[in-house]
């Protein structure tokens, strides 16, 4: 071999150990500062002004100095994602959290599942656990609710939730927690999940003790906070009794138990935002709002003492009310006259139903006074006054529901919006009249939601993404193969 082309030969060879060499460099770095731990956090139906919302409350009810922006908001990345669905603009919670569990859209109302219904999608949390990493799945509502559900369940419908409740128990995953399942059925059933929980590993466990005595190495747990309505979700933010047991301090605990060598994937829903949002009680969004960006500063504490090795992501699966702030009616938005709410609609609906329940003649007046305890609405603050038209409106449902025997449902399913709108219902509606605010619907819109970020990977979400990217861009920082 002629010298020109030995030299030839050798530079070769010296390129590509040197491109091996760049590239085994690369890869070690990049584990080096992979994620080892991600949580991801979900409002559900929160939009940008429903955040915005509880924003300007904090501002208005804290002194200037004392003032911190949400948690949420001091995330390095703040930016939006899409949120459509593969047979609609506007998604559901089903094919919302499916796009950003699996990276695949499906139509609305399936849960991790491809269209044609014939193949399941793997999840990133089935993902992550079958890398080895230990995997968490929270909720304010039940835990086999769409949102939760769509990261450790597979089914055509979202309202199948025995089949969905089931799949709870063979996924493997480590920690769930928040609300409970729809029906827990009879132990002697072997179809129900009361029955193949017994004869699971898993712990279904209801009181404050139980899970606050829980502790690292404890594996396979189902967590239901005390303080739910009936065992399935959380009582509202705003209604909550003392029992009751936080977001937050799920959050921490799910950090104790899953926290390890390997590191863990955790998903946070706040899923009560929507249902406020669908009933356009903006004050009961705040709370439900604040309760989970109470979370969101659990996992930054623990982002603090683990900045090389953990990310944060905080988003939404789309938006629900079309909120406006700011309507051409109002006298200026007042985000201070939600401190006079004190109770949520559906609480309201309560106390409504046990008065008509007395066996005795419940007045006008009295059903007025109760307004008035319970959002401030004529109760002698100015901004909050009454007029004879808004006393005229509310009368005309006082008298369908009180003496006319209209139903009053507190436990009416949250999509259930009539146009004849009931008398809770129109006392939400003179609130956000005064306070404001306006909505365009009672549904769900194809508006963009914000997509915050912060730690390893976070610049990945600087610009705008599709909600499919989310799986994908938690498996490339967690260096998890993406197999689709």
């Amino acid at each position: 071999m002629k010298q020109g082309r030995v030299k030839e030969y050798q530079m070769k060879i010296n390129k590509t150990l040197l491109i091996a060499l760049f590239s085994l460099l690369a890869s070690t770095l990049y584990a080096q500062n992979a994620a080892k731990y991600v949580f991801l956090f979900i409002g559900d139906g929160m939009g940008d002004n429903a955040i915005y919302a509880t924003e300007l409350y904090k501002k208005t009810l804290e002194e200037p100095l004392a003032l911190e922006p949400m948690a949420m908001n001091q995330l390095s990345v703040q930016s939006f994602m899409v949120t459509s669905s593969a047979n609609s603009l506007q998604t559901d919670s089903a094919a919302g959290g499916t796009a950003i569990a699996t990276g695949v859209k499906t139509t609305n109302k399936v849960l991790a599942m491809d269209t044609t219904l014939q193949f399941n999608l793997e999840t990133v949390g089935e993902k992550a656990k079958k890398a080895g990493y230990k995997v968490g799945i929270l909720s304010s509502v039940a835990i086999d609710h769409a949102t939760p559900a769509a990261f450790y369940a597979h089914n055509k419908s979202r309202h199948a939730y025995d089949e969905i409740a089931l799949q709870l128990l063979t996924s493997n995953f480590d920690y769930f927690a928040g609300g409970g399942v729809h029906n827990l059925g009879n132990i002697k059933d072997k179809k129900s999940f009361a029955y193949q929980l017994d004869k699971s590993e898993y712990r279904y466990l209801t009181s404050a003790e139980e899970i606050k005595n829980l502790k690292k190495g404890d594996e396979k747990i189902v967590a239901v906070n005390p303080g739910t309505y009936s065992g399935i979700e959380y009582y509202w933010e705003i209604d909550k009794p003392k029992e009751s047991l936080s977001l937050a301090y799920m959050t921490k605990k799910g950090i104790e138990l899953l926290d390890n060598e390997k590191g863990f994937f955790m998903m946070v829903e706040g899923g009560k935002i929507d249902w406020a949002l669908h009933s356009n009680d903006l004050g009961s969004s705040i709370q439900e709002t604040l309760a989970l960006d109470d979370a969101v500063k659990v996992a930054l504490d623990f982002y603090n003492s683990h900045k090389d090795e953990t990310l944060i992501i905080v988003t939404a699966d789309h938006e629900t009310g079309g909120l406006i702030l700011g309507s051409s009616t109002s006298k200026g938005l007042r985000m201070d006259l939600y401190q006079h709410q004190k109770i949520s609609e559906q609480e309201f609906e309560r106390k409504l139903d046990v008065l008509k329940k007395l066996k005795r003649k419940v007045s006008f007046e009295e059903v007025l006074d109760s307004v008035a305890t319970n959002f401030g609405l004529g109760s002698g603050i100015k901004e909050l006054e009454l007029t004879d038209l808004e006393k005229e409106w509310l009368q005309v449902t006082y008298k369908k529901e009180f003496i006319k025997g209209q139903e009053i449902n507190p436990d009416r399913d949250y999509l259930d919006q009539s146009s004849d709108k009931n008398f809770t219902e129109r006392v939400i509606i003179i609130m956000s009249q005064k306070t404001g605010v306006a909505w365009p619907t009672t549904d769900h819109t194809a508006a963009r939601v914000p997509v915050k970020a912060i730690g390893v990977g976070e610049d990945y979400f600087k610009t705008s993404i599709d909600n499919t990217e989310v799986h994908d861009i938690i498996l490339k920082v967690m260096g998890i193969p993406n197999n689709k």
